[in-house]
């Protein structure tokens, strides 16, 4: 069974994670297996969005998994913005330093501003 939804939202392609909590190896381990495929559905847009909205506790080796995925985004020419990070998640990460490694956004409407995704009419105006 997949751990992940995958939609495509205007040109993004938008990742959501299906259970709240990401603690045991083998789930970690699927959701990486998981991983390896998004650049590839991310081919076409460039741009992948992880939303962890859903997410309210991840073990470190989680975090290992978004790194490896961060390394495969930066070979393979696609952006990667992370959003809906919960307050406690994120000051791991502040802690750790990613917020100056990976590109996180509050909610996932901003993150999506921020790709530029073409919802921009004339003259550049919405």
């Amino acid at each position: 069974m997949a751990l992940l939804d995958i939609q495509e939202k205007n040109d993004v392609v938008v990742v959501y994670f299906r259970q709240a909590k990401i603690l045991d190896e083998s789930t970690i381990r699927q959701i990486g297996e998981e991983f390896k495929n998004l650049t590839i559905e991310a081919a076409a847009s460039r741009k992948l969005l992880l939303n962890f909205e859903r997410v309210e506790f991840m073990s470190s080796s989680m975090i290992g998994q978004i790194i490896r995925l961060n390394k495969q985004c930066k070979q393979d020419k696609v952006r990667l913005k992370l959003c809906g990070i919960s307050p406690s998640i994120m000051e791991v990460f502040n802690l750790m330093r990613l917020h100056k490694v990976l590109e996180i956004h509050d909610g996932e409407e901003e993150a999506l501003e921020a790709f530029g995704s073409g919802r921009r009419g004339w003259f550049g105006r919405r």
